[in-house]
């Protein structure tokens, strides 16, 4: 009780104030922002075959993406009477990058959360203990890194979502036949693709994320024992001056 008691007492809020402590805040908020925007996405694609009568498809997809797992059906052909169909799977899937880019969100998450306990509750020890701040600092280099590559990993998976979800962009209607039924021209049409707001907005929290750590580590670097060595070997010395009075004699 009395350990527990020191922490309390040792609470310091005005930490939330400095630059190091209020962006820390803003990079847990924006960390739940993308993993957040990308892991509640939802949508659906609706096409129709033109056959009599005509025949509408609707296949939906979410996180994490695994598109060729997702499979529905369509008339085999458009003949009188036939009743056989083909089942058609998805080219493939955004699953690796997907789930990368919600695995950064998570880990940015958590460490924020623990950077804020030890800069509120440890300040002391955190500002005596070069260890904790060289530590900070090259953790968050590598965070910032991730958030880069797993942002553009994942700008190329919400691409890759846009065209296998778009049964034009991904060759199924039309010459290639991956749909038979669809193969003349007009056989099919899409009724409505999948809405992608969602999705953008996860890429655009990404790369804010890699923005604002890549501004953070200046103020981590400033608590460094790396930058303050060189600010005091940069300060210059007061030079000597003489003093301008004459020297004593014995008169």
């Amino acid at each position: 009780m009395e350990s527990a008691g020191q922490v309390v007492s040792a609470f310091n809020g005005r930490v939330i104030k400095e630059p190091r402590g209020f962006i820390k805040v803003i990079e847990w908020i924006l960390a739940i922002f993308a993993f957040a925007t990308t892991t509640s996405f939802s949508s659906s694609t609706i096409f129709r075959v033109n056959c009599e009568p005509p025949k509408t498809v609707k296949f939906s997809y979410s996180y994490p993406f695994d598109l060729h797992e997702i499979t529905f059906t369509v008339p085999e052909s458009c003949d009188n009477g036939t009743t056989k169909t083909q089942q058609v799977h998805l080219l493939a899937g955004a699953t690796a990058p997907a789930q990368f880019y919600v695995f950064v969100g998570v880990i940015v998450f958590l460490y924020c959360m623990a950077a804020l306990v030890l800069y509120m509750f440890f300040d002391d020890m955190y500002r005596r203990n070069t260890r904790m701040v060289i530590g900070d600092f090259i953790i968050s280099v590598v965070l910032t890194i991730l958030w880069l590559i797993s942002a553009s990993a994942w700008a190329q998976g919400v691409t890759d979502v846009k065209e296998y979800t778009d049964p034009v962009d991904s060759n199924m209607f039309g010459n290639d036949k991956i749909i038979a039924v669809c193969g003349p021209v007009g056989a099919c049409e899409n009724v409505q693709l999948g809405n992608f707001a969602g999705l953008n907005v996860s890429l655009i929290f990404g790369f804010l994320n890699f923005g604002v750590w890549v501004g953070n580590l200046w103020f981590l670097f400033k608590e460094t024992p790396w930058f303050k060595g060189s600010s005091e070997q940069a300060e210059p010395e007061t030079p000597y001056a003489p003093s301008s009075m004459p020297p004593n004699s014995n008169i």
